[in-house]
């Protein structure tokens, strides 16, 4: 059985990255080197992220391309990754 990438939950990963290091989307395509509007259509869900990009995003930011597809917490920094985990039990009713 093939597994599929989900891109609603890749941007939503990318979001919460963003939004980690505060920065607004166009900042964040910039520190990547991806177009803004390519950028805006990725946390949109409506591009896929292409392995390129995802590359430069993990060795930019320091999360795995692990992270970014598949939603894998290890070989990220230690503060997203509580963060992250902070989010979730919050969102849990």
């Amino acid at each position: 059985m093939k597994q599929q990438i989900d891109p609603i939950e890749v941007a939503n990963r990318l979001i919460s990255l963003r939004l980690h290091h505060g920065l607004s989307q166009g900042e964040f395509a910039d520190s990547v080197g991806i177009d803004r509007s390519s950028y805006s259509k990725i946390e949109k869900a409506t591009k896929p992220l292409k392995a390129d990009m995802a590359f430069n995003i993990a060795e930019r930011w320091g999360v795995s391309m692990d992270y970014l597809y598949r939603g894998r917490l290890t070989e990220i920094p230690r503060s997203l990754a509580d963060a992250l985990i902070s989010q979730r039990t919050q969102q849990t009713p």
